[in-house]
């Protein structure tokens, strides 16, 4: 599943994501988060930690990126990925030179 996801110097780092997860239903968890994430390491670990009873809305949400997606599931997926994006955190290399503070 991650070999196919993930560059493959991140599958090791995918996997690992992965294994954060100790809920029920893990395998379809995995599935859906995998597919949810679109090969970002980040969005996957986003989509990881998001996991919360009850399951139904998160696989509702997976459903957003499959084939035969209704419109407002492809709505959801495409927005709260949008927001994981907003709102990743990054290195403290990446993110530039930082404000001075007042």
């Amino acid at each position: 599943m991650c070999d196919t996801s993930f560059a493959a110097e991140e599958v090791s780092l995918a996997l690992r994501v992965l294994n954060t997860y100790e809920g029920e239903d893990t395998d379809r968890v995995h599935r859906a988060a995998v597919a949810l994430s679109q090969g970002s390491l980040h969005q996957l670990a986003s989509w990881i930690c998001g996991v919360t009873p009850p399951l139904d809305n998160f696989f509702w949400l997976a459903g957003g990126v499959e084939p035969g997606a209704t419109d407002r599931q492809a709505f959801a997926a495409k927005w709260l990925s949008g927001f994981y994006d907003k709102n990743r955190l990054v290195r403290q290399d990446e993110a530039g030179p930082s404000r001075p503070e007042p």
